[in-house]
């Protein structure tokens, strides 16, 4: 037979409080440690507790493993990989953000003014010297520009429509 389904708020009773987490903590120790082994993964894990709560021996966090030098090399290990990632998505970000989305735009609206090729590579070295913040702020304001162009042809087109025909 199943048990009944538990509620998820927290225990009233501070024994009973203390005796679930003593046993779950156990459990998700023991769920860790399987899953290390049988899937050759790293992990570990913190779990921090109310001093008042959680008995005598909560001054410090429950750790597994319980090998600290184990525990530090794997968050270092996790520090150093999200520094990594944030390093290359910053800048994957302000390359696709700022200089691509930017040079494009900007060979797009010389082309159509009918400036030189010439021009166009001068805008991009231009660009290239801007901080993000600068390209941000360019890309926004080319936004707008190319917004009131759109809205222009549309008037243009509808005041075409409206104008009546020459036979």
């Amino acid at each position: 037979m199943g048990r009944g389904k538990l509620k998820m708020e927290m225990i009233g009773d501070e024994k009973t409080r203390y005796r679930t987490y003593r046993n779950r903590s156990k459990g998700i120790k023991k769920k860790i440690h399987e899953l290390s082994t049988l899937c050759d993964v790293e992990a570990c894990m913190i779990l921090y507790h109310d001093d008042a709560v959680d008995g005598p021996c909560s001054s410090r966090p429950d750790v597994w493993p319980e090998n600290r030098d184990e525990v530090e090399r794997i968050i270092n290990r996790y520090l150093n990989e999200r520094k990594e990632d944030d390093r290359k998505r910053t800048l994957d970000l302000s390359h696709v953000l700022g200089s691509t989305k930017t040079n494009v735009e900007t060979e797009k609206l010389m082309e159509k003014n009918g400036k030189s090729e010439g021009r166009a590579s001068e805008a991009r070295i231009e660009l290239e010297g801007l901080s993000y913040e600068k390209l941000i702020e360019l890309l926004e304001k080319l936004d707008k520009k190319i917004e009131d162009v759109d809205s222009l042809i549309d008037f243009k087109k509808k005041e075409a429509g409206k104008a009546p025909s020459v036979n």
